[in-house]
């Protein structure tokens, strides 16, 4: 349960991330740039909290 709990830390902090360069007036190439690295790595956290939960439940 420890581990969905860093994976979830981290997905808050990336999301608070997200908003703050969604947010940001300033459109221009890097910063789209990483909006778009974020969204990413906001679905790989998903993913591997998915995972996560599927192992937990094949080991109990």
């Amino acid at each position: 349960m420890a581990d969905l709990n860093k994976f979830l830390r981290s997905k808050d902090r990336l999301k608070e991330i997200h908003n703050y360069l969604i947010n940001k007036r300033a459109e221009d190439e890097k910063t789209n740039s990483f909006i778009n690295l974020v969204e990413e790595s906001i679905k790989v956290i998903d993913n591997k909290m998915e995972e996560f939960k599927k192992s937990e439940l094949i080991k109990s």
